[in-house]
C-alpha cells in the first residue's frame, strides 16, 4: 500500500469530524455529532459515496444554514476532504465511514432533506443489480430516511446506469422533479451543484463524457 495512503488511514482516526462505524457495531443514531441538539433545525444534506468530499464541502461552504454529511468506504479519501472542511472553518460538515447498506442505523427516521449521489458504481459489468445505489432496496432506506417531500439527487457519466435509475424510480413508484441528458447544456432541469466538480467528475469531462442528472421524490 503506498505510504501516503497509510497516513491518511492513520490521520483520518483523528480528526474531530469524521465517524468510523466499527463493522460489529449496532450504534443509535442520537450518539452522532449530526444528531446534536446545537444542529437542530439545519436542513440535512447527505451524500453517499462522496470520495473526497467535493460536493459535501461546496454545499456546506455556500449554505451554512445546512448540515452536510459526507459517507464512504475508503477512509483515505475522505480523509482529503475532511482535512479541507477543517482548515475552512467548516463547523457545519462531516464524514461518515460505512457501507451505505447500513446507513439507516447512523440517521433518524425521516431526517434527511437532501440525499446525492455522486457518480456512484454503476456495477455494471458485474451484472449486481440489486447493489446499485438507485435499486429498490436502497430507494427503501431513502424513503425512510428523508423528510416528507425531500429528494434524492444523482450525477452519473454513465448512460445505461442512468437509464436504470430512471426505470428504478419509476417502479419503485418515485415521481421524477428533473431530468438532463447533459448538464453542461445549460438546460432547466440543470442541478445547483455550488460550483462542486469532483476528481472523476473532472476526468469523466475530459474524456468527452455527457453528466447526466436525475432528482426525484419518494413520497
Amino acid at each position: 500500500m503506498p505510504k501516503n495512503k497509510l497516513q491518511k488511514f492513520e490521520r483520518v482516526r483523528h480528526l474531530p469530524n469524521v465517524t468510523l462505524a466499527e463493522e460489529e457495531t449496532t450504534p443509535s443514531p442520537q450518539a452522532f455529532p449530526w444528531h446534536h441538539p446545537r444542529y437542530a433545525g439545519m436542513q440535512r444534506i447527505l451524500e453517499l459515496g462522496c470520495g473526497k468530499g467535493e460536493h459535501s464541502l461546496a454545499f456546506a461552504a455556500a449554505s451554512p444554514q445546512k448540515l452536510c454529511v459526507g459517507v464512504d468506504y475508503k477512509s483515505h479519501r475522505m480523509c482529503v476532504g475532511a482535512e479541507k472542511a477543517l482548515a475552512q472553518g467548516l463547523s457545519n460538515v462531516f464524514f461518515l465511514r460505512t457501507h451505505v447498506e447500513r446507513i439507516r442505523e447512523f440517521f433518524q427516521p425521516h431526517s434527511i432533506d437532501e440525499i446525492w449521489l455522486t457518480f456512484p458504481d454503476p456495477l455494471w459489468k458485474n451484472r449486481k443489480s440489486m447493489q446499485r445505489l438507485t435499486a429498490a432496496p436502497f430507494l427503501d432506506d431513502y424513503a425512510n430516511l428523508l423528510v416528507p417531500g425531500g429528494s434524492v439527487h444523482l450525477k452519473t457519466d454513465c448512460q445505461r446506469f442512468f437509464g436504470f435509475s430512471c426505470d428504478s424510480v419509476k417502479r419503485w413508484g418515485g415521481r421524477v422533479t428533473a431530468i438532463s441528458e447533459n448538464v453542461y447544456d445549460g438546460g432547466p432541469d440543470a442541478p445547483d451543484t455550488a460550483g462542486a466538480v469532483s476528481a472523476y467528475e473532472r476526468a469523466a469531462l475530459s474524456r468527452g463524457a455527457a453528466i447526466r442528472y436525475l432528482a426525484f421524490t419518494l413520497g
